[in-house]
C-alpha cells in the first residue's frame, strides 16, 4: 500500500499530561487585581496606637494607603506586601518599628465560560492567579470522551499583550490541524469595548512542548472541539454488513471492522477492498487487501479510518463454495422429506 494512504495513529487527548499547560502565574495566595484587602499597622506600644484601613488593588496593581501613600503590591503574597508596607511606613518615619497585617477579606474571582466536548459546560469562577486552560477544563469535570485535540479561548480584548500566549504559528481558523503548531493567535476585535481576542491551542503539541501562557481572561470563553468521526462501512461477504460507529479516541484496524460485521460469511472469502476518502481529491483511493495476510502480519491489517468504505469481495472460490452449501442444504432437504 502506498505511504501516502497509510494512516497515523490518531492521538487522544485524554492521555495528555495537562498539568504541563498550567500558567504557573501564582497561587491562589498571590494578591491581585481587585482584591480587597484589610492592613493592620500597629507600633506595639499600646493597643490604642493600632490603626486598621482596607484597601482595594487598582487595576495597575497598587493600592493607596493614607499617609504611606501608593504601593504596587500585585504578585506578591500577603506576607510580602506586610514587608512593603513596613519599609515604606519606616522610610516615611511614620513608625519606627510597626507590626504590620494584611489579609485578603475578598479576592476577586475571573467568571469563565467553558463549552464544547467537556463534562460540565457552564460558567465558573477562577482566582485571576489560576485562570488558565487547564484550570478551565477542570472546572468544567475534565474532557468528554469525544473530546478533540484542539481549544479555542475568546479573551475579552483588553488583555494585556503580556497575558497572551506565546503565538507559535498564525492561522485564522480556530481548530487548525496543523500539528508543527501548538498555538494559533487570531485577533477577532471589533472595537477596544466589545471585541474579543482569541487563539486555538493543540492540546497534543502544547503538551509536549510544555511552555506557553494559556491564559483565560475574566469574561472569557473556552470552547474545547467535539469529535464527531463519520462511520465507516462494512460490506460484502460478512455476516452482519453494514454501518458502524468510528471509536472516538481509539484505532480501528481491518480486522476489527471485519469483527464488528459479525466475521466473514463465506470460509474461503479472502479479497478485501477499502475505499478510502482522500482530502483535496474528487475520487476516492481503493486499496487491495488480503484477509489471510491480515491475519498473519500486523503491516497488512491496516489502520482505518473515518469514512473507510470495506469490502469483503467475490471471488470463484467463494463463488464454488457458495454453490456447494446450497448443493448440499439441497441434498440434506430432500433427505429429509423422504
Amino acid at each position: 500500500m502506498p505511504e501516502t494512504l497509510r494512516l497515523a495513529k490518531r492521538s487522544n487527548p485524554q492521555t495528555v499530561d495537562l498539568s504541563r499547560l498550567a500558567s504557573g502565574t501564582g497561587g491562589s495566595e498571590t494578591i491581585g487585581v481587585g482584591d480587597v484587602l484589610e492592613v493592620q499597622i500597629a507600633a506595639g506600644l499600646t493597643e490604642d496606637d493600632q490603626s486598621t484601613m482596607a484597601a482595594r488593588v487598582a487595576n495597575d496593581g497598587t493600592i493607596s494607603l493614607p499617609m504611606i501613600g501608593v504601593l504596587n503590591i500585585s504578585g506578591v503574597e500577603p506576607q510580602g506586601a506586610e514587608s512593603l508596607i513596613r519599609a515604606e511606613a519606616i522610610r516615611k518615619q511614620l513608625y519606627h518599628n510597626p507590626t504590620v497585617t494584611v489579609t485578603v477579606t475578598h479576592q476577586r474571582m475571573n467568571k469563565v465560560r467553558v463549552l464544547g466536548a467537556v463534562k460540565a459546560p457552564g460558567l465558573y469562577e477562577l482566582p485571576p492567579n489560576a485562570s488558565d486552560v487547564v484550570s478551565a477544563i477542570a472546572a468544567a469535570q475534565g474532557l468528554e470522551k469525544d473530546a478533540g485535540q484542539h481549544v479555542e479561548v475568546r479573551n475579552p480584548y483588553r488583555a494585556t499583550a503580556t497575558e497572551r500566549p506565546a503565538v507559535a504559528g498564525m492561522n485564522s481558523q480556530p481548530f487548525s490541524n496543523a500539528s508543527s503548531t501548538s498555538v494559533s493567535n487570531t485577533n477577532t476585535a471589533g472595537s477596544a469595548e466589545n471585541g474579543m481576542n482569541s487563539y486555538s491551542i493543540d492540546l497534543i503539541s502544547a503538551a509536549k512542548a510544555g511552555d506557553g501562557q494559556y491564559i483565560v481572561q475574566d469574561g472569557g470563553v473556552v470552547m474545547v472541539e467535539k469529535r464527531d468521526p463519520a462511520p465507516i462501512y462494512v460490506g460484502g461477504l460478512v455476516k452482519s454488513a453494514g454501518r458502524y460507529d468510528y471509536p472516538i479516541g481509539q484505532d480501528l484496524h481491518l480486522l476489527d471492522a471485519i469483527n464488528l460485521a459479525g466475521g466473514m460469511s463465506n470460509q474461503l472469502a479472502n479479497k478485501i477492498y477499502v475505499v478510502r476518502p482522500v482530502v483535496g481529491h474528487k475520487d476516492p483511493a481503493v486499496i487491495e487487501i488480503s484477509f489471510r495476510d491480515a491475519k498473519r502480519s500486523a503491516d497488512s491489517n491496516i489502520l482505518l479510518g473515518p469514512g473507510d468504505v470495506i469490502q469483503v469481495e467475490q471471488t470463484p472460490g467463494t463463488v464454488f463454495m457458495e454453490a456447494l452449501n446450497l448443493i448440499r442444504f439441497g441434498i440434506s432437504g430432500n433427505t429429509a422429506l423422504f
